[in-house]
């Protein structure tokens, strides 16, 4: 999908209220070249429409990535179908909505199995989101984050969790429970020195796609998931999926308040840049920004304001939420 083509939905001329136009905007700093996504509005399934956006960042070489911006659309339509058959006279987008959360974990599961099997020295991390309408579902390893931004004084939330040893005790805690071991890289009189990271395999993040070594030190692939629904008395929202290259730089607020009403396009340039500013040069950078517009003429999700503010707090259905549950 090129930048500032607005994709619309098939089911907007009948519903225009619940099933919003969007568009899409990629910007990267590359180094490494490790960084790759996928956009794919208007992925179909059994008469569903969705959109479907990925992020993975890659480390050991960009392999691991690459497989993952290749496979996970149509190993999440593969676990969609293994579902097999819907009852007589289900709603398609009930049963899209019923099964989604279980598919995106098996298409996690095959895309990790897929890659291990290649023997290759290579992990990423893995986020993804998927838009039906106005349900938004996530799914992510690693410590690349989407967030969603309805504006209007109504704080960004975070739809997908941080996967790092420093700041999760939880998964600490799983890791040495499936037999891995927690420990810095190095020490220095006594201190240790850098980030934690998994024993076997050295990685910092506890859950990835690949890194071979690191499933032997108890890494899983297994994401966790979290759905919403933005309410209709919000016309526009916008999704930022981004690599640690942008959040090591800047807080989720920070970012809202980065890209403010600028157009999608310009928003994923600002934050680019932004974090190039605030950051060193030896990481990819990579922001895909993803803007339902509730006109298709709009140049952001913003331009028109909501009557009032709404509270709502994102799900997580298949764990609890990382820490305090994000309200927005």
């Amino acid at each position: 999908m090129n930048t500032n083509e607005v994709h619309v939905h098939p089911l907007s001329a009948t519903d225009p209220l619940g099933y919003l136009p969007c568009r899409v905007a990629h910007s990267r700093k590359v180094m490494k070249g490790e960084d790759k996504s996928f956009a794919s509005p208007g992925v179909q399934w059994r008469g569903v429409s969705f959109d479907a956006f990925g992020l993975f960042d890659g480390h050991g070489g960009k392999d691991a990535a690459e497989h993952c911006a290749d496979r996970f659309v149509p190993a999440l339509i593969e676990a969609l179908e293994a579902a097999g058959p819907s009852p007589p006279e289900t709603d398609p987008e009930d049963f899209f909505e019923d099964r989604i959360a279980v598919a995106l974990v098996a298409a996690f599961a095959t895309v990790d199995q897929e890659f291990l099997g290649k023997d290759i020295h290579s992990g990423a991390t893995a986020t993804i989101v998927c838009v039906n309408g106005r349900r938004v579902h996530s799914a992510a390893v690693g410590d690349s984050l989407a967030t969603l931004d309805c504006g209007h004084g109504v704080s960004a939330v975070r739809l997908t969790p941080e996967h790092r040893l420093d700041t999760s005790a939880a998964e600490r805690k799983r890791i040495e429970d499936a037999g891995g071991e927690v420990r810095a890289t190095a020490f220095e009189e006594g201190k240790p020195v850098g980030p934690l990271r998994v024993w076997p395999g050295g990685l910092a993040v506890s859950r990835s796609i690949g890194d071979r070594d690191g499933k032997r030190g108890g890494v899983s692939s297994e994401p966790e998931i979290s759905s919403l629904i933005v309410p209709d008395s919000q016309p526009g929202f916008r999704l930022v999926l981004a690599s640690d290259g942008l959040w090591d730089a800047v807080t989720v607020k920070q970012a809202a308040q980065c890209a403010g009403r600028l157009a999608t396009a310009a928003a994923a340039a600002a934050l680019c840049k932004r974090a190039q500013k605030q950051k060193d040069n030896r990481d990819d950078i990579t922001v895909l920004v993803v803007d339902a517009l509730a006109d298709p003429a709009h140049k952001d999700p913003f331009q028109e304001k909501p009557p009032w503010k709404v509270a709502f707090k994102v799900k997580w259905p298949l764990r609890g939420a990382p820490g305090k549950e994000p309200v927005l």
